[in-house]
């Protein structure tokens, strides 16, 4: 009895730590999606001569002018920008995400097909910059002669120096223009033609990729110099174990660790690689909307893209910090943003 008591409360403590840590990590979301659309609505006000009602009711325009109460009481142009953020964000939550400023059409529906073209490319960009940087970074660090080590650098470097926007220029060039490998810009999705998916999911995956690669590549490499020169290691060494087991079974998942907190950053430079690489290939996703919306001001575009970008980062963050924390318990991980 008295041991199934013990049993029962350390249960009971358990499950009450991981719904705290549940209930933590939703108001960090709250919080993070609350304050980056509150930015997006203070930034829109302020960067125009009369804010959002220039917007929607045209420069110089009174809000008391008896013809424009319609589109006042439906923007809430009478509010204070908080509290007309606070009534979006509201409506936001609830699945209303008010209509265009410019298209003057539902946000939700307009953004629902854009969103997963985003999301492929994005999630092939990670795949590819992890696997990628991985290897790279994880050979440098076992590099010993000085040329080839200077080689690996002068690649990581170029790698991580050079913008998606000049790869995808290059890309377009070499292998659409001269070789006719690849189609030069356009979509096609995977329900009606794998081939044709593929084929225009290359280049602009290699395009965002490539640069977050070397980025990975620099973390990975010092990490795995450092967990190289750890006791165990040196103890496997000295036993005699061949060099490939050393490496690859006691150095590559310690190594490997450091990445994990950093895929939110990670992730983040790769979104903003997605926006510029939409445009340049003529894919019409979440990126190629939100240049359309900042150049036409669409308050109301600009704070939903901004809003599914913030819950996409944090929820890859935590993802990472709960890998990380499985990976190793002896890590606690506070929730992060």
């Amino acid at each position: 009895m008295v041991e199934g008591a013990r049993y029962l409360a350390v249960m009971v403590a358990v499950l009450l730590t991981r719904v705290a840590g549940l209930l933590r990590w939703v108001v960090w979301l709250i919080v993070s999606l609350y304050l980056s659309t509150l930015l997006v609505f203070v930034a829109l006000e302020l960067s125009i001569d009369g804010g959002m009602a220039a917007v929607v009711l045209g420069p110089g325009q009174s809000l008391d002018n008896p013809r424009f109460a319609e589109d006042v009481a439906a923007y809430n142009l009478q509010d204070t920008v908080p509290v007309r953020h606070a009534k979006w964000f509201i409506d936001a939550a609830q699945g209303d995400l008010n209509r265009s400023l410019n298209r003057n059409t539902p946000v939700g529906p307009m953004l629902q097909p854009r969103l997963p073209i985003s999301f492929e490319i994005a999630t092939a960009g990670l795949l590819v910059a992890g696997v990628l940087g991985t290897a790279v970074g994880f050979l440098g660090a076992t590099l010993r002669r000085a040329p080839t080590r200077l080689a690996h650098g002068t690649a990581v470097s170029t790698l991580q120096s050079t913008p998606a926007f000049i790869l995808a220029a290059f890309g377009t060039w070499m292998f659409a223009v001269r070789l006719g490998w690849l189609p030069a810009a356009g979509w096609e999705r995977v329900s009606v033609s794998l081939t044709g998916n593929l084929e225009r999911l290359l280049m602009p995956t290699l395009a965002i990729a490539l640069p977050e690669a070397g980025i990975i590549a620099r973390i990975v490499q010092t990490s795995t110099q450092r967990v190289l020169g750890e006791e165990y290691i040196v103890a496997a060494q000295a036993k005699g174990l061949p060099r490939r087991q050393v490496l690859l079974r006691h150095a590559l998942r310690p190594a490997s660790m450091t990445l994990l907190t950093q895929l939110g950053l990670v992730l983040g430079s790769l979104l903003s690689g997605v926006i510029i690489v939409e445009r340049m290939f003529g894919i019409g996703g979440m990126g190629s909307v939100l240049l359309d919306a900042s150049t036409a001001r669409d308050l109301h575009v600009l704070a939903a893209v901004t809003g599914y970008i913030t819950f996409i980062i944090v929820v890859v963050r935590a993802l990472s910090d709960a890998t990380y924390r499985w990976a190793d318990p002896r890590i606690k991980v506070r929730p992060t943003t």
